[in-house]
């Protein structure tokens, strides 16, 4: 059993995160299906800022390739 605070936020429990091997910026997708919301790892490579720097996070297991990353950050910037 998980709980949602007033906020709408759900912690997974640890347990379910190394079951995943989850990073820890971890994006999901969510998908409502009757009454069941199913949460999907996401597969691409997740692009996040902190503290003003580019982090580039691929899915756990999955190799990545930084130069194109790169690439495709600059693409998008133009």
């Amino acid at each position: 059993m998980v709980s949602m605070d007033r906020f709408g936020r759900v912690v997974l429990p640890k347990g379910i995160r190394q079951s995943l091997n989850a990073p820890r910026s971890a994006l999901f997708e969510a998908e409502v299906l009757g009454n069941r919301l199913e949460l999907t790892l996401a597969e691409t490579p997740t692009r996040l800022r902190r503290k003003g720097k580019l982090l580039v996070l691929p899915k756990q297991g999955v190799a990545a390739d930084a130069v194109k990353a790169v690439q495709d950050t600059r693409a998008d910037r133009l």
